[in-house]
């Protein structure tokens, strides 16, 4: 008989005077039964439910983290899980539905779910799931409760319990199903059937066993239903007591009966075990004895009834191990997880939310009201509700929570934590509280603020435009420079359509770009990046621009979602491109036939070596194309990976050889203000140990060489498995940039001793027009003077020949004699000359001085490029005047020229310096030769500074323009100087700037310049 129809049997017969079972009772508790075990289904059923729909939400909100959550609940649910898309097809399949189908995962995946149904529940699944599709539905086969055949790979169909919920996502519908196997729950069912049957069929005699026993606790008689229990006949146990039969093994239990039976008391519901402990036939009986007495009083011995409660046993104690299980799984998991009765009281909560509040245990326990854990919270500081009246928070927390719909908000914490809470009703009316700890998330959000304002400087400083477009062909983001070619502002170019911005003949629309009008537009959709030459923009003047564009497409799961476009101004390019167009054609067609014998090696090969790359090539060749270094270093210290940029900075010799394997010790040391300090002692080491990352902008390697190598790097944690911990550090060189920094400072350190210079020349101007006025009007007097001297030697011959004149002539001609003034009259013109021509001299420095370091402007002045390059020539005299004679050949009928006058000094200054150091590096006789030459070419003006120095090299020549290009000593040249005056000349005036060979011997630069200053005017500009 089942043990729990046997326990209720018992019941139902246990206050009848003379054992008759009481049907109507026996059946009230079966009922009661079926509906406990259908109770405890729907629990089971719905807390699954809210499982479900908490891993779908955390899955949309930290991928990741969702992910692995996912992965870890699809291996230990218990129940075979099944995750398919919006057309049924298998996306994941977890190893208890692989033991319960019989398929591996691979074998299904891709696959319709219906291939794991009988064929009419699969065609009523595939109609449910079409219906969902097309009216956005969530009724699918197998909703919560519902039963169907499924089908394993052998073919046998078994009875199944399958509740199917539809997680959200971004991209596309899932839905997860819940699989179990309830064949043992039927078999179940129809044991508990047939029970009940043989109930029927046996109401009316007694369903437990009887026994008695003499004064001596022997048994004399048993019923033949314990054969059935214990195994054994009837016969076999009399002459034994209960202690023998199995009672002794329960000391403590058979003591107290003992006792029991010494005071001929009777007993009632004396459970205890009997057989092997660990054995199959183990049985729990439970006794119920009165004591029997003679007429006369004399003790007979004990009469009972006795039942199998084993099943009832057993059931007891799975339902205790099923809510420890329960209270083990919502604690295993790291979000904080409560459940609240109708009456907002708690019913259970996991460790993760108890430890969100201080000190928790003193009031958090079951029966808790809500409302009491809010209180307890705010008296501990836990919410963070700003200013805001606790009681009237209160009040609106208590609404959201009465009124949970299972959407998410977000709470702040005292502590600075971000928490979102997500609470959803039950069905009886509770309300399960789910809360996740997004601080990092929050953390990640405000460091992509910060990084997305570091990345919009670092584009809007860029010298080429760069513009960002979506899958429509929309304008996301544009740097500066992007507005400035195309003759808009940033503003308004975001959210435009980009190829009706380029094009301003185009009807703009709010509707996707036509790939098949924009060679930009189709290569970004196309999802292929590379170069794009020949592209035409229009401005807003409708002005045609050339462009080279490089178009790097993004895409995601295969599919294009946008692009990033960098481009800049071609006509130059156009230019060149057209001189050498006819021999490239040659050169284009051998090309294309290599490249196709090239590609066709390449396509051979790869196919071979693609199941040898893998994951770690691909990683091998980003790591290989970034200019920091990278290395991993295990919790030992020792180096498990390097990639190219690290070996070459810490000058490891050959490029391609292998250092992995090696101390990191004998590859680089940190130093500290203490010294030196190895693996051991450095802030790696602590990475590894307590899990954390951190970065130093400024710090020093010692490589193996000995040499210091400065350097900026950044530390993080590599947990591959509880074993396999290491650091991932990642470093680069900072030599450049503090040079750079220096540079910059030294540079400031000039413009400031060049302001005090002009500021001294203004300072001298004033007094020098002082000496140059007075030096004038002594020159002016001396001629009054040698007339009056003159005169007077006259006067004094003529009074020579008169006696009484004779005493004073005398004394007259000794004075004469005396100053010397023939000498006097003859030096001292000369004397003042030559002060006047000195005070010019200056006047004209002090002038050149002020010209040249008048700041420059926005705006474009007309000036006058022979005293331009005068100017410029007195300033700079002390560099050339010991290394170079300068010849100048300015053509007087030159035009002034619309431009800006300060910058333009500044290339001139430059080219004549360079001259300079190209003659005194050529080691040829000193002085050399500077020649420069202006003339007017139809509409321009053009300017040519030659030397007889070093020359340009052919072999450069295509490169001497480029930004940090040059040929001087580590230490004597940055490579902007022609860099920067090239930018001025073409990009801010529109002229042209080139180098050739001179005449005799050295380099020639020519400089040409429009005198309308590009077509625009000064108020324009």
């Amino acid at each position: 008989m089942h043990k729990l129809l046997a326990r209720q049997l018992h019941k139902a017969a246990e206050d009848s005077p003379d054992g008759v079972v009481d049907l109507s009772r026996l059946i009230a508790m079966v009922d009661l039964a079926y509906e406990e075990a259908d109770r405890e289904r729907r629990l089971k059923d719905r807390a699954l439910d809210v499982m479900q729909s908490e891993i779908g939400e955390m899955s949309r909100r930290v991928v990741e983290e969702a992910e692995a959550r996912f992965n870890l609940l699809m291996d230990n649910v218990g129940e075979a899980v099944v995750v398919i898309d919006g057309s049924g097809r298998i996306e994941a399949f977890n190893s208890v539905a692989e033991n319960i189908f019989g398929y591996i995962a691979e074998e299904v995946r891709g696959q319709n779910v219906s291939m794991l149904m009988a064929p009419d529940h699969g065609a009523m699944h595939d109609f449910y799931l079409q219906r969902s599709a097309d009216h956005h539905a969530c009724r699918v086969q197998g909703q919560p409760g519902r039963e169907l055949w499924g089908v394993r790979k052998s073919g046998e169909t078994f009875p199944a319990e399958i509740a199917i919920g539809e997680v959200a996502s971004v991209t596309h519908r899932q839905f997860i199903g819940v699989i179990r196997d309830v064949t043992l729950r039927r078999q179940v069912e129809a044991e508990l059937r047939e029970s009940e049957s043989r109930f029927r069929d046996l109401a009316g005699s007694a369903s437990d066993w009887f026994w008695e026993s003499d004064a001596e606790h022997r048994l004399t008689f048993v019923s033949e239903r314990i054969g059935s229990v214990l195994g054994v006949k009837p016969g076999a146990i009399l002459g034994h007591t209960w202690f023998e039969i199995g009672l002794d093994e329960q000391a403590d239990l058979a003591e107290s009966h003992r006792h029991e039976l010494t005071e001929r008391s009777a007993f009632r519901d004396l459970v205890f075990t009997v057989g092997p402990p660990e054995g199959k036939d183990r049985k729990v009986i439970r006794l119920s004895g009165i004591p029997i007495f003679a007429a006369d009083g004399t003790f007979g011995g004990y009469r009972g009834v006795g039942a199998d409660i084993t099943r009832e046993a057993t059931a007891i104690q799975q339902a205790i191990r099923a809510q420890q299980q329960l209270r083990d799984a919502i604690d295993s998991i790291t979000d904080a997880i409560a459940v609240y009765d109708t009456n907002e009281r708690l019913v259970i909560c996991n460790q993760s939310y108890a430890d969100t509040l201080d000190s928790p245990r003193a009031f958090l326990v079951p029966g808790v009201p809500f409302e009491q854990v809010l209180r307890k919270g705010h008296e501990n500081r836990f919410f963070d509700i700003g200013n805001q009246d606790f009681d009237h928070w209160l009040i609106g927390r208590l609404k959201r929570f009465r009124t949970a719909d299972g959407h998410s908000f977000v709470l702040k914490l005292a502590d600075g934590r971000w928490v979102q809470s997500r609470e959803c009703s039950t069905r009886e009316g509770g309300v399960v509280a789910v809360r996740t700890d997004i601080t990092r998330l929050k953390r990640r959000e405000e460091d992509l603020d910060r990084l997305r304002q570091r990345y919009e400087l670092i584009l809007d400083s860029a010298g080429e435009g760069i513009v960002g477009l979506d899958e429509s062909g929309r304008v996301t983001f544009a740097n500066r420079m992007a507005g400035e070619i195309i003759g808009r502002t940033t503003g308004d170019m975001i959210d435009q359509c980009f190829y009706c911005l380029i094009r301003a003949d185009a009807e703009s629309g709010h509707g996707p770009c036509s790939s098949t009008e924009s060679p930009v537009v189709a290569a970004y959709l196309s999802g292929c990046p590379g170069q794009i030459s020949g592209e035409v923009f229009r401005d807003s003047d409708r002005r045609t621009i050339p462009v080279d564009f490089f178009v790097a497409p993004m895409t995601e799961e295969g599919r294009p979602e946008g692009a990033v476009l960098v481009f800049r101004d071609a006509t130059l390019r156009l230019q060149y491109e057209r001189t050498v167009e006819e021999q490239q054609h040659e050169l284009e067609r051998l090309v294309a036939e290599r490249t196709g014998e090239l590609q066709r090696e390449i396509y051979i090969r790869a196919r071979t070596e693609a199941a040898l790359r893998g994951s770690r090539e691909r990683l091998k060749g980003i790591t290989d194309s970034l200019f920091e270094g990278v290395l991993v270093v295990d919790r030992e210290g020792y180096v498990s990976f390097a990639n190219p940029s690290a070996k070459q900075l810490l000058e490891c010799g050959d490029q391609g050889e292998d250092i992995e394997g090696y101390p990191l010790d004998l590859l680089l040391r940190i130093r500290t203000p203490l010294g030196d300090v190895a693996f051991k002692d450095a802030p790696f080491r602590q990475v590894v140990k307590d899990n954390f990352a951190l970065s130093d902008d400024d710090a020093t390697f010692v490589t193996v060489s000995g040499k210091a190598l400065s350097v900026a790097y950044a530390c993080s944690p590599l947990n591959e498995d509880e074993e396999r911990r290491s650091v991932v550090i990642s470093f680069r060189n900072t030599e450049v940039l503090k040079k750079a920094q220096r540079d910059a400072l030294q540079a400031s350190r000039l413009a400031s001793v060049g302001q005090l210079a002009a500021g001294i020349a203004h300072e001298i101007n004033t007094p020098i027009q002082y000496v140059g006025d007075n030096l004038r009007f002594i020159d002016d007097s001396l001629n009054k003077l040698m007339a009056a001297v003159a005169a007077g030697r006259e006067l004094a011959t003529t009074a020579a020949g008169h006696p009484d004149m004779a005493a004073p002539v005398a004394k007259f001609e000794a004075a004469f004699s005396r100053a010397k003034v023939p000498f006097l009259l003859a030096e001292v013109p000369a004397a003042v000359s030559e002060s006047l021509d000195g005070v010019a001299q200056i006047a004209r420095i002090v002038l050149s001085m002020k010209e040249f370091s008048h700041p420059g402007t926005s705006t474009k002045t007309m000036t006058d490029i022979n005293r331009s390059l005068d100017s410029t020539l007195t300033v700079s005299r002390n560099v050339w005047k010991h290394a170079a004679e300068v010849v100048l050949d300015f053509d007087p009928t030159l035009p002034p020229v619309l431009c800006q006058a300060g910058e333009l000094n500044q290339v001139f200054l430059n080219l004549i310096v360079n001259a300079t150091h190209a003659i005194e590096a050529s080691g040829k006789p000193l002085p050399g030769r500077i020649a420069i030459a202006t003339s007017r070419d139809g509409k321009s003006v053009v300017v040519r500074i030659a030397d007889n120095g070093t020359g340009v090299s052919p072999m450069i020549r295509e490169r001497i323009f480029d930004p940090f290009f040059t040929t001087k000593e580590v230490g004597k040249g940055t490579g902007q100087g022609l860099a920067i005056c090239r930018d001025v000349v073409v990009s801010k005036h529109g002229g042209s700037m080139e180098v050739a060979d001179n005449d005799g011997g050295g380099a020639v630069f020519i400089v040409r310049l429009p005198i309308d200053g590009g077509g625009g005017s000064g108020a324009e500009e």
